[in-house]
């Protein structure tokens, strides 16, 4: 079997704010994952941040690869058929949450899980939350669309741009009616937009150009909970620099001149993080505040409730796709103001012991977090790769052509439940979903959502006993959804 280099598109989740990303691919496996196969002795290449295939080439070294590849396609998981709307709430919280989909209500906080209350005064009803994605269309020969999804089975997405060109990077206001995105009416000029939900056909509200903005693209953008959409400056291999636009209308404001990853806490405070300082936080007016014990972190989650952020740390890195050395992250929890004696940083996730096998080790590392919304629990991807014991040979991701892992799955998203009053990691671990990625939580913490085979899929949370409902999928076999910019691509829930 002919090894071939490959990282998991994972990789656009892990990179430095100074480092830079690409629209198209980071590595060998993006292409993979968004161009399907290549041909016949052929295989994937990322040059100057684009796919091309080329002639595969014999190994220059003993290539003990002969195991046959034990990864499947999660794509083709049959689907459950979950609609959210239906099932009966198994929650605490008494007195809410009773009203089942299209019955009658005056809040979000009287439905069911996974339902919003929508509608004109006097007529409105629980309906299912949408998720917001980037998806290509027309099995991958359409455009990359920002699209909205409602969160159940065999529902139709909305496209958010009316536009010609390509669109991305949908992010929900703080009451879930209107949603901001990246749109290119004119190829290779970016402008930030916002549409109400549901849209309204030829009304939108143009926010700012990439040209104004000073800007390559619209990276890291979030929106909610903040009254402003934010965004971190790309110029060239350059992602670093936070700026802000009110959503209102107004002019481009400058709020951190370097970092990246921004999460907002409220509508004035937010966390970043930034190489060679680690994690800070920020209130609009104010100036950065270093978070103690955070000097290593990156990619700060803050948590609206019990003000902790989730973040991930490395002391360790690995040569992978094209020499590159990449970070081996675990995954902390830590008080917005920093360490103290009684809560100190706490480790949610680590590296796994490497586990040896004929020619190498099969290890993992952290990526792709975020919080539940009260902080009872986090999920995450532990990626597993194959680390040959050839010095000249990348590590690979598990799954991929070359990774002789065995019957171990790639990336896998994972459960992990924490004490809101300290952040600590309570039990074990609870497997999601192998080889997927981008997990999100719902805004009532009841399902969670990932990606898996390029479709969309939830599956929902019984905090009773920590049991997961059967995999439910959103998106239908002709929508590819994107992976390749990590937290970027993330799944976005419509707030209650």
């Amino acid at each position: 079997m002919i090894k071939r280099v490959v990282i998991s598109a994972l990789a656009g989740a892990l990179m430095v704010v100074s480092t830079g990303c690409a629209d198209e691919c980071v590595d060998p496996f993006d292409c993979l994952n968004d161009e399907g196969a290549p041909a016949q002795g052929r295989e994937w290449a990322c040059v100057d941040n684009k796919c091309e295939q080329r002639d595969i080439q014999p190994p220059s070294g003993d290539d003990a690869g002969t195991e046959t590849d034990a990864g499947t396609d999660a794509g083709t998981e049959t689907d459950a058929g979950t609609d959210a709307g239906t099932e009966t709430d198994a929650g605490t919280d008494a007195g809410t949450m009773t009203v089942d989909k299209g019955g009658a209500c005056t809040a979000s906080a009287e439905c069911m899980a996974g339902l919003r209350c929508e509608g004109a005064a006097g007529a409105r009803t629980c309906q299912p939350l949408h998720i917001a994605v980037t998806a290509s269309l027309n099995n991958g020969a359409g455009p990359i669309e920002a699209v909205a999804v409602l969160a159940e089975s065999g529902a139709t997405a909305i496209e958010l741009s009316e536009g010609a060109g390509p669109s991305r990077f949908p992010r929900w206001n703080t009451d879930g009616t209107a949603v901001s995105f990246v749109e290119e009416e004119t190829a290779g000029a970016p402008a930030l937009v916002s549409r109400a939900i549901p849209p309204v056909a030829g009304q939108k509200t143009p926010l700012t150009t990439a040209g104004t903005a000073g800007t390559e693209d619209f990276r890291h953008l979030e929106w909610e909970p903040s009254s402003s959409v934010t965004w971190v400056k790309k110029a060239g291999t350059s992602i670093s620099g936070i700026y802000a636009i009110p959503s209102a209308g107004g002019a481009v404001e400058e709020l951190s001149p370097n970092g990246g990853f921004p999460s907002w806490k409220n509508a004035q405070t937010f966390a970043f993080s930034a190489k060679g300082v680690g994690l800070q936080t920020r209130t609009i007016g104010g100036a950065a505040q270093a978070v103690t014990g955070g000097e290593t972190g990156e990619q700060p989650k803050y948590n609206r409730v019990n003000d902790f952020l989730l973040y991930l740390a490395s002391t360790e890195s690995d040569t992978f796709s094209g020499g590159e050395q990449q970070p081996l992250y675990e995954l902390f929890t830590l008080p917005a103001t920093g360490a103290t004696a009684t809560q100190p940083a706490s480790p949610i996730a680590r590296r796994s012991e490497p586990t040896p096998v004929t020619t190498g080790e099969v290890k993992s590392f952290i990526t792709a977090h975020t919080w539940s919304p009260d902080g009872t629990y986090v999920t995450y991807v532990r990626a597993f790769y194959y680390d040959p014991t050839l010095p000249t040979a990348p590590a690979i991701i598990c799954g991929n052509t070359g990774a002789e892992c065995g019957t171990q799955a790639g990336p896998n998203v994972y459960l992990q439940r924490t004490n809101p009053e300290n952040g600590q990691a309570v039990g074990d671990p609870i497997l999601v979903a192998t080889n997927a990625t981008l997990p999100a939580v719902s805004p009532d913490g009841h399902f969670v959502a990932y990606i898996q085979g390029q479709r969309l899929y939830m599956r929902r949370i019984n905090p009773t006993d920590w049991s997961l409902g059967e995999p439910a999928v959103l998106t239908p076999a002709t929508m590819r959804v994107q992976t390749n910019l990590g937290d970027d691509h993330r799944p976005r829930w419509q707030p209650r």
